[in-house]
């Protein structure tokens, strides 16, 4: 898949791939997000400098590791060289238009302060570095569904990162990115994000209650993000669309039916992509040729959300599912995705 307007194209690889990439390919690489069962000797040889974060989560289909990178598409003539950097936790990658960063941060025994220390520090580098858009963010955390201090986790995280929205409001604004917010089993909290320098737009589903809207019963701080995000231009669009579950409104429908809450899921999906045709103008994404990313609670749900799938598209889908835990103890799986216009549309794997 790529957008070549604004340089940016995403590979889904095995991890073990990378190594056999050239190094110009791997000079290309603005970062990376790579599930495994085991981390051990999960490191890039001779490209380090590719911001990387690595979960342990593990995967439920044929493959071992499932990495995604984002790559510059400029053509070499046309590109300048990536550029590195580090600030404080941060370790970043950035091209004349998009920044690529990951960060982990150890709780220290509280995950309200974790996150909103994580995103103090993506929004002081925002403001340093000039790229004040935001498109996408990607959360990992430890037992998202557990209690402590008196409160979810996942709530918790929803408080502190709200917290360094509202601190960093004069630069910030308004924007609500796209975002995912899902459990490992364990590790600190792990964030990966994409920066830019051309405007976003939100795109939200018709079928739910904006996330930054949920009621209090959701817990003292709604979560900050938007059902998509889609950048725009002249010749090409590309939408990045979050974590989707099983919610209509803001209640989670079929609870312990993991075939009908990946039917409801996949229909929440194509809701945010008729929304984000319609304010295009005209049907340039189609849930049917999009590479998905699915979270399933529990293994052995794998094959009924598989099956559901392909009844769903009518045919075989392109995805990589991985074990995780979803946002709300009930829900049981989660699907991400970003879309391409069918104009740039070329998911390719190595």
């Amino acid at each position: 898949m790529s957008l070549p307007i604004t340089g940016i194209e995403t590979i889904c690889m095995p991890f073990a791939n990378i190594e056999q990439q050239e190094q110009s390919w791997k000079d290309k690489a603005l970062g990376a997000i790579c599930f495994s069962a085991s981390l051990i000797d999960m490191k890039i040889e001779g490209a380090a400098e590719i911001p990387t974060i690595y979960l342990q989560a593990p995967l439920l289909d044929e493959n071992e590791t499932s990495t995604e990178v984002w790559l510059n598409s400029l053509a070499s003539s046309q590109a300048k060289p990536l550029v590195n950097g580090a600030k404080n936790a941060i370790q970043y990658r950035l091209s004349d238009e998009l920044l690529f960063g990951v960060i982990t941060v150890p709780e220290n025994g509280v995950l309200q302060n974790a996150a909103e220390s994580a995103y103090r520090q993506i929004f002081a580098l925002m403001e340093e570095m000039d790229y004040p858009y935001i498109y996408r963010f990607w959360n990992y955390m430890a037992d998202i569904n557990g209690i402590s201090h008196e409160l979810e986790r996942y709530r918790q995280f929803n408080v502190g990162r709200k917290n360094a929205f509202l601190a960093y409001a004069t630069s910030v604004g308004t924007q609500l990115p796209a975002a995912c917010a899902l459990g490992l089993e364990s590790g600190p909290l792990t964030i990966a994000f994409l920066l830019g320098r051309q405007a976003p737009i939100a795109v939200e589903n018709p079928r739910q209650i904006s996330a930054y809207e949920y009621p209090e019963e959701y817990g003292p701080r709604a979560p900050s993000f938007s059902r998509a995000t889609l950048l725009h231009t002249e010749q090409n669009e590309i939408l990045f669309i979050s974590g989707t579950a099983s919610i209509v409104g803001h209640l989670t429908m079929h609870p312990l039916d993991a075939v009908a809450q990946t039917n409801e899921t996949l229909e929440n999906l194509d809701a945010v992509i008729n929304e984000a045709n319609q304010m295009l103008g005209e049907k340039k994404f189609d849930l049917r040729n999009i590479y998905f990313r699915v979270y399933i609670r529990s293994a052995s749900d794998l094959s009924l959300v598989r099956n559901e799938m392909e009844r769903y598209m009518g045919g075989a889908v392109k995805a990589v599912f991985i074990q995780a835990d979803i946002c709300r103890k009930e829900l049981l799986l989660e699907i991400e995705a970003t879309a391409f216009s069918p104009a740039s549309n070329h998911m390719g794997a190595i």
